[in-house]
């Protein structure tokens, strides 16, 4: 059973005690992500989060590692466009050490100008490697042109520029205004003590401010048709993408649906059609994603670079197939290989604390869950059918096309 608990400080929990397992995981999630950066901002949230592990008051860099290190435990962290976790995986007789690691880094990061300027040498090398993979710089791309006008556009990395212009002063000044008592969620989820833990963070965080800085997310203009860039390499590498719901919505399981039916998997239209009929593709699948305000619906090929409109023409067809709507057989089959994919993604602790904690962020609640597996029962084949304009136009996709010479 899940358990939400508001605690006087503004932060937020969420509790799922998990039987017959002895690990737990623990993770501080912040409602911060690239999205809430301003252009000369941008990448700094990803810096901040590589920040936190190099040192507070009371602990050296090593000093983080090592502590969890001794106990077997296992201590992450991620940014996203929305969203930014630090997260311990550990028995559950080590978790509240583990906790005292990550307030202590929540609560009193060093900014240390030394281990800055090193940490800016590091990112630049993550920059490059991202532009050097070219179903990353893909992604990236589409994001641009996909979320154009809006700051979901920009990469969660930045850029070179914006990275190298960080200082201690500026990323403490960010941190201050977005990691707020309102903005963080700590989600638990394994082995633990629920009154032990409600008391543990019910003494913490009231050194941080109570409210987060209020940014604009501007009003998102995509922009359709196909971009091109070349760089040396052997294939092509296509990501088209279109705006569909966003995560509150209801139709969201719906678009999940009709991505498992397009290219879920290998019995999926796009599978079938584009690599094992015209073999146009050794890797052609979709995605379905979505966010507060927004979702996407996207396709990822790689083809020979001479076969790229060939690719295209075959899945406009497959679109305008689509618009003839789904089979029964075709819906219950994607319905199982919905909720299969939702419950073996949801056995371990870490899988628990990273959905309750992006659930509670995102909608302010968290389904459990019987109740999500419900939902997706719930949905009938006309409804599914009634939301397939949303995907079924070539016309509104972006595309990009990373290519060789």
């Amino acid at each position: 059973m899940i358990r939400i608990v508001n605690l006087q400080s503004g932060v937020r929990l969420v509790l799922e005690k998990m039987d017959n397992v002895r690990s737990t995981c623990v993770g501080i999630w912040c409602n911060n992500g690239s999205a809430n950066e301003r252009p000369e901002e941008y990448g700094i949230s990803h810096f901040i989060e590589h920040m936190l592990f190099k040192g507070t008051e009371n602990r050296t860099a090593f000093d983080i590692v090592d502590a969890i290190d001794r106990t077997g435990g296992e201590i992450n962290a991620f940014t996203g466009k929305e969203t930014t976790c630090f997260y311990v995986k550990c028995l559950d007789e080590h978790l509240l050490k583990s906790c005292d690691v990550l307030v202590d880094m929540i609560e009193n990061p060093l900014f240390d100008r030394d281990e800055l300027e090193r940490e800016k040498l590091v990112i630049l090398e993550e920059i490059n490697m991202c532009a050097d993979d070219p179903d990353e710089l893909a992604m990236d791309e589409l994001d641009e042109v996909l979320y154009h006008g809006s700051t979901m556009s920009h990469r969660i990395l930045g850029t070179s520029d914006t990275v190298t212009s960080f200082t201690p002063e500026i990323l403490r000044n960010y941190y201050d205004e977005h990691y707020t008592r309102d903005s963080i969620v700590v989600s638990v989820a394994g082995s633990f003590d629920e009154d032990e833990i409600i008391e543990y963070f019910s003494s913490h965080f009231e050194g941080l401010r109570s409210e987060q800085r209020k940014d604009e997310k501007g009003e998102l203009n995509a922009k359709t048709g196909l971009k091109t860039i070349v760089k040396d390499i052997e294939q092509a590498h296509i990501a088209m993408g279109i705006e569909t719901v966003p995560g509150r919505d209801e139709r969201k399981y719906c678009i999940s649906l009709l991505n498992t039916i397009m290219g879920g998997g290998m019995s999926s239209r796009l599978f079938q059609q584009i690599r094992e009929k015209k073999g146009l593709a050794y890797s052609v699948y979709s995605l379905a994603g979505s966010y507060t305000e927004t979702g996407s619906f996207v396709i990822c090929m790689g083809v020979s670079k001479n076969r790229v409109e060939e690719a295209l023409d075959a899945v406009s067809e497959e679109l305008s197939h689509l618009r003839e709507g789904i089979t029964e057989s075709e819906f219950a089959s994607a319905k199982e290989q919905v909720k299969s994919s939702f419950i073996f993604a949801q056995e371990s602790v870490k899988s628990r604390m990273r959905t309750n904690g992006r659930n509670l962020l995102a909608l302010g609640e968290c389904p459990s869950q019987e109740d999500v597996l419900a939902d997706v029962d719930r949905i009938t084949v006309d409804q599914v059918n009634e939301v397939i304009d949303l995907i079924s136009d070539m016309n509104r996709y972006s595309i990009v096309n990373v290519t060789g010479r």
